[in-house]
């Protein structure tokens, strides 16, 4: 029997080479720097080649960064100090903006010439910066320390706030090996983790360590936390254009978005990932008419329903790219785990990472360095099959509500409840009578067992069922004079696109040494999308209308026509399939620390894996994944203690 032992695993890894970068900080209002041990935050961030970490430090703040990329630096001018962890796009309007304005910038550093943006701009100077970043600024004069993050949520921003001062660090773990007492679960988020495979903002999965929100501004002064949101997408519905004007302004609103996201770019390594589908097909496009031969880079799969590899292939061959490709099978995925999970210090169930991570390091061996990801695209055009699907549900409250309440559900309770056709009426009027969110969100695994037959009573006490919707809720809601389908995809936009895939797609390719840039999240072009009709993004139930219809001419039509796959993995076959996988599975479920965690059941462990064996594999192993993911998560990173950031 093969045994995934995660000490082994996180043993296995040297300290040095665990691969990770970015900024930290510590805050504590009249401290001097010699009581700050910026030093010990440091193993969090480490990575296999980075340079030396770097500081500037003074009474009350101190910042550094192990950097690996050139936007990852700290400076100082007088008054303020700043850490940047940013691939910034444009950087040239406004530094001409401030030679004009007479700051002296001429041969300072990225890290120094933000100094000065922010001196002469204060915190509107978060509105020059365009790309992904995530910053910090201590400001002498109003004793004051700013964090921010991009409005899309690429970059990310973890902050805690103790007796001895303020922490704040790219990564939790980086929070964590630092503190006194090294935060333990948050049991809430812990739940949002198994009913979404990944733990939203603000939450994170360590009590008392919080995530900065997409688009937000955090101020820390006189030992108080102000959050305000600085920039979000503003649902504008634009009906001046007729189809043919919408036409136009998407495909040159897409042409754009590449243009400006291959900024500082060369041919020989640059890239993007090939799926197949129609946003990574209309990046390569695009990116094709800059270069001739573009690389790009796709996986596929001996299971035919996960594998859109025939039609990444008809776009290869459209484009005349250089094109990488590599079949995945099962040891693949068991290979790649103990890298994934010790680059990921939160619980992530996303099980595409596999695929991901595949791409990226197949990249970074052809000497790839920059790849651009088609992420981005489904949320604001409207691509998700579940926004086709809702509508089917939604349409149903268009009726009178004389007519539903009076006569269409009294005739539907006197047909038979389960599973046959007689009972279809009442299955539809159960669905379409439950609310978004909760509604989209309904065909989830563990939304389709009763709580109590699921957890333990004493962890549904800790995150009962009435607060799981708390944050899905709150971003569904924000857009106040949205249209129901555009809220949908602003929650996506938060929920699935910021909390999960981009932190599948950008830590996957940071394992590997590859940056991505993400054309379809390009803030001109998300607003632009936003203000196109929703009727025009969801026509009937044909997804992506205008979209598509903006690249007619320019995908091939097999492309633009195919049923969509999305980008999944195998997984859950893999684990009846791999030696390896299968152990893992085995020993986890049964192992005593997983069924004493006090999170689910014990009866229910068994029932899930018959289900995945006997009945639904694909539906029941994503489930089972998430639950081994999060043990594997406990092992790895919950029980690992270091010293405090504060000298004694």
């Amino acid at each position: 029997m093969v045994y995934f032992d995660v000490p082994q695993v996180a043993a296995s890894i040297p300290e040095r080479e665990r691969p990770m970068s970015g900024i930290c900080g510590i805050c504590a209002p009249g401290t001097p720097a010699s009581r700050m041990n910026l030093a010990s935050l440091y193993p969090g961030l480490k990575l296999a080649g980075d340079r030396n970490a770097s500081c500037v430090t003074g009474l009350s703040a101190s910042m550094g960064v192990v950097p690996r990329w050139a936007g990852q630096q700290v400076g100082e001018v007088p008054g303020v100090r700043l850490a940047v962890d940013a691939d910034l796009l444009r950087v040239g309007r406004w530094v001409a903006s401030l030679k004009r304005e007479g700051a002296p910038i001429e041969g300072l550093s990225l890290a120094q010439q933000l100094c000065w943006l922010y001196r002469l701009r204060g915190t509107d100077f978060l509105k020059d910066l365009e790309g992904s970043f995530a910053v910090a600024v201590w400001d002498e004069s109003l004793q004051q320390l700013l964090l921010a993050i991009d409005g899309i949520g690429i970059g990310s921003l973890y902050w805690t706030q103790e007796k001895s001062g303020f922490i704040f660090a790219t990564r939790p773990s980086a929070i964590r090996a630092a503190q006194q007492e090294p935060a333990g679960a948050n049991h809430r988020a812990l739940m949002q983790y198994l009913l979404f495979s990944v733990v939203p903002a603000p939450l994170t999965a360590y009590e008392g360590i919080a995530k900065l929100r997409p688009g937000h501004l955090l101020r820390f002064v006189n030992g108080t936390v102000h959050q305000e949101c600085y920039w979000d997408v503003a649902y504008t519905e634009d009906r001046s254009l007729d189809e043919a004007g919408w036409v136009r302004e998407v495909r040159q609103g897409l042409r754009s978005a590449v243009n400006r996201q291959l900024e500082g770019c060369d041919p020989e390594s640059t890239g993007a990932y090939l799926s197949g589908g129609t946003d990574s097909s209309s990046v390569v496009a695009f990116m094709s008419e800059r270069f001739s031969s573009a690389n790009t880079f796709s996986v596929h799969f001996s299971e035919e329903r996960y594998s859109e590899i025939g039609y990444a292939r008809i776009t290869a061959d459209r484009f005349h790219t250089t094109h990488h490709e590599r079949r995945l099978v099962p040891g693949d995925a068991a290979a790649a785990l103990q890298e994934i999970l010790a680059y990921y210090d939160e619980p992530f169930a996303n099980s595409s990472a596999f695929g991901a991570f595949a791409c990226a390091r197949m990249a970074s061996e052809a000497g790839v360095h920059t790849l651009l990801a088609g992420d981005g695209g489904d949320e604001i055009f409207a691509g998700n099959e579940r926004y086709a699907g809702d509508k089917y549900f939604s349409i149903y409250h268009s009726l009178p509500a004389w007519l539903r309440l009076k006569l269409i559900e009294p005739l539907a309770s006197l047909l038979p409840d389960g599973e046959s056709s007689l009972g279809l009426p009442k299955r539809y009027l159960r669905r379409a009578n439950i609310p978004n969110p909760q509604r989209i969100f309904s065909y989830g695994p563990y939304f389709s067992f009763r709580p109590e037959e699921v957890f333990d009573p004493a962890f549904l006490q800790q995150a009962p069922a009435e607060v799981w919707m708390d944050v899905a809720n709150e971003h569904f809601h924000r857009p106040k004079s949205a249209s129901e389908l555009n809220r949908l995809m602003y929650l996506d936009l938060k929920l699935i696109l910021a909390d999960n895939d981009l932190r599948k797609v950008s830590g996957t390719a940071e394992l590997s040494g590859v940056r991505v840039r993400y054309p379809m999240l390009d803030a001109e072009l998300v607003q632009l999308a936003a203000r196109i009709p929703s009727s025009l993004k969801l026509r009937g139930f044909k997804k992506r209308y205008i979209f598509k219809k903006a690249m007619y001419g320019i995908l091939p039509d097999q492309v633009l026509n195919k049923k969509k796959h999305g980008f999944g993995v195998p997984l859950s076959h893999w684990f009846l399939k791999e030696p390896q996988l299968e152990s893992l599975l085995r020993d986890v479920l049964h192992d005593s620390r997983t069924r004493s965690r006090g999170y689910f059941r014990p009866e229910f462990l068994d029932r899930i894996a018959r289900l995945h064996r006997e009945e639904n594999t694909a539906y029941y192993g994503e489930a089972l994944w998430y639950i081994v993911a999060l043990e594997l998560w406990h092992r790895q990173h919950l029980e690992r203690v270091q010293e405090s950031v504060l000298g004694r």
